[in-house]
């Protein structure tokens, strides 16, 4: 394999808060002017806020150039808002007031119930409704997963999830099976002891300490973190974070960083250190967005400029590491997961004509034949199901290694319970926070897990009932 800069350049791809008494905003009501393109004067132009780097922005660069060609109605404007979600969506908040918001906007998974309740963008289900769409072309966990009150929120979705990656040869020299990797934390942490014992890597498991890891595992199991079925029956009120599956998780992380088997790396914005730890071979597995998938194998291919990702190539050493791909592993099984990514909302604020153009480009981005090339260009999985039946798409995952590895994500999210997406909370932020923190207490500062679960569910509670008293 050639020079593995991705491992690097994904984290930098990829690093990339109104309530009320029942689940507020999210109902269909409002209008949608999908008709206004036919009043404009000339083509309408339509702002896209997002944060894309490496082979997702390319791809999407791409296809808007190929939008912007194929009709003479809007001229779409890409316009970066910084390195990662949590930088455009502060960006988000700071103009809700000045209604300088963009046309379309692509913001966090996290923010679905927030965006409802804010009452600044119009819901996918009303420009629906209004233009006699049939959203049922879209993959039922995925519009559950952002639907409030049964009401989908954004018009479109960048679909990732986790997966685990590994490296082969270290697997292969401590006696394991490099093809019937870790499906378990058990059996990662059997297989991270052998590697460890074997010499391969002092410490196997690299992990960044990002909360919806977390998520990931709790949701995966059935375990929900908020009150009223995970926020999706009534607004969330009460954490349920403290509960014996939580528990048993951290203390199968203490248990590994005690081992000597975890290299805990702070999750701080645009952290990139378990990258160089794999990609240096002083680390063996880690578990990273199956968005990374693109970046990754375009380095590994020698077609991914680093400058296009803000890296310098001539001051990082050669490297040569022989990377895979498997479902990520969980409590009880492999592929135990939840959908996330982003998502991209239509706000309210603009004119009806940049609300219709917006609306446009979305339908257009939605069908099959946009989102397999979506899929194949920028790794995220598609939402449309009839994409599957493209057969550029078909052949591309049967034929290259991108397509192969994808597809153990697109695996994963058929494979969830549309009934248990994922929590649905509206201070989603501090909730994360909260996780995040109790992670570096955890693993950094020394503490028991009991404690650091406790004082977690503590400060989501905090955040939950400010949320519902304030409306905010």
């Amino acid at each position: 394999m050639k020079r593995l800069l991705a491992l690097l350049a994904a984290t930098v791809m990829v690093a990339a808060a109104c309530g009320s008494s029942d689940n507020g905003g999210g109902s269909a009501s409002g209008d949608c002017p999908v008709g206004a393109l036919a009043n404009a004067s000339g083509p309408v132009e339509l702002v896209m806020w997002e944060t894309f780097t490496g082979q997702p922005l390319r791809t999407m660069q791409e296809l808007v150039e190929e939008y912007n060609a194929t009709q003479d109605k809007v001229t779409v404007r890409m316009e970066n808002q910084g390195v990662g979600y949590e930088e455009i969506q502060r960006k988000f908040n700071t103009a809700i007031a000045s209604k300088t918001l963009g046309g379309l906007v692509v913001l966090e998974d996290t923010q679905t119930q927030f965006m409802a309740d804010s009452g600044v963008i119009v819901p996918a289900q009303v420009c629906a409704e209004a233009d006699n769409y049939d959203l049922n072309q879209f993959q039922q966990v995925v519009r559950n997963f952002y639907s409030v009150d049964n009401a989908l929120q954004p018009a479109g979705s960048n679909l990732s999830t986790g997966v685990m990656y590994f490296n082969r040869d270290h697997l292969e020299q401590a006696g394991l099976n490099p093809d019937a990797p870790p499906q378990t934390l058990a059996e990662l942490k059997d297989a991270a002891l052998a590697i460890q014992t074997a010499g391969i890597t002092q410490k196997p498991f690299v992990m960044v300490l990002q909360p919806w890891f977390i998520e990931h595992w709790l949701t995966g199991v059935g375990t929900a973190i908020v009150n009223n079925n995970n926020g999706r029956e009534a607004l969330a009120t009460e954490s349920t974070f403290d509960n014996p599956q939580t528990l048993e998780l951290y203390n199968w992380l203490k248990e590994m960083n005690d081992l000597g088997l975890l290299n805990a790396v702070p999750g701080t914005e645009g952290q990139v250190d378990h990258y160089f730890a794999m990609a240096l071979e002083q680390a063996s597995i880690t578990i990273e967005t199956s968005t990374a998938i693109s970046t990754i194998n375009a380095v590994l291919e020698g077609t991914l400029d680093p400058a296009e990702v803000g890296l310098d190539a001539d001051s990082l050493p050669a490297i040569d590491i022989n990377v895979d791909v498997a479902p990520y592993p969980g409590l009880t099984g492999p592929g135990q997961v939840q959908a996330g990514g982003g998502a991209f909302y239509i706000p309210n604020t603009n004119s009806p004509e940049v609300i219709a153009a917006a609306w446009d480009f979305m339908k257009w981005f939605n069908t099959p034949a946009t989102q397999a090339k979506w899929m194949i260009g920028a790794t995220y999985n598609a939402w449309n199901t009839q994409a599957a039946n493209e057969p550029s798409l078909q052949q591309w995952e049967q034929t290259t290694r991108p397509g192969r590895w994808l597809t153990v994500a697109v695996d994963e999210i058929d494979n969830l319970d549309p009934n248990f997406p994922g929590p649905l909370i509206g201070p989603y932020t501090e909730t994360r926070e909260a996780i995040r923190k109790s992670l570096d207490e955890l693993l950094l500062a020394g503490k028991s897990p009991a404690e650091v679960v406790a004082s977690a569910n503590s400060a989501i509670n905090t955040a939950l009932q400010r949320y519902d008293d304030e409306n905010f």
